[in-house]
């Protein structure tokens, strides 16, 4: 699969880059809303998107030069996402993504910026729509792994991906598109 980086990033290295740089983690979460009879029904989800300060102790206050540099980077993510994946194709998004500053303690309450990024079927998460979000969400954690994103924490331990390639989400795509 071939990351479509249009208008975000100049290679898949300074995407690469800026993930380590800025130590890229990752979760999800449901998506919930409220129908009109006062139902409460998952409708897909929250994919999470987190890049930390310089700093973990950070107290961003205000108009934060930094804060609104990691905030770009992982728009410019998030950018790279929806071009690679469609994702507004089998999604609606009314707003763009949230964001929010953050202290884990998950990732040793690290000061960092927090990117919701809903991925969601209107059609109330029915049966047929529920496995399609799932498969992009997998899609979309899958290439996020490949190149460089933690899964919930950083660990510098960690190795880098080894190739370029991101075969092991080409069967996720095809699932994807369908």
């Amino acid at each position: 699969m071939q990351l479509n980086l249009d208008q975000a990033f100049p290679s898949e290295q300074a995407l690469r880059d800026m993930i380590a740089q800025r130590k890229v983690c990752f979760d999800h979460d449901p998506f919930y809303v409220k129908t009109g009879g006062g139902q409460v029904v998952q409708i897909g989800f929250q994919l999470n998107l987190y890049g930390a300060f310089d700093n973990p102790a950070q107290l961003p206050l205000g108009d934060d030069e930094e804060h609104r540099a990691i905030l770009g980077d992982l728009q410019r993510l998030c950018r790279v996402f929806f071009q690679t994946l469609d994702l507004l194709k089998p999604c609606e998004h009314p707003q763009p993504p949230a964001h929010r500053i953050v202290f884990s303690p998950e990732r040793k309450n690290r000061a960092e910026v927090c990117l919701q990024i809903p991925i969601f079927d209107l059609a109330h998460y029915a049966d047929r729509s529920a496995r399609q979000v799932q498969e992009l969400l997998a899609t979309a954690e899958c290439l996020l792994t490949h190149v460089g994103a933690r899964r919930r924490v950083w660990d510098d331990d960690v190795s880098k991906p080894a190739s370029s390639s991101s075969a092991g989400c080409e069967g996720r795509q095809g699932a994807e598109g369908s």
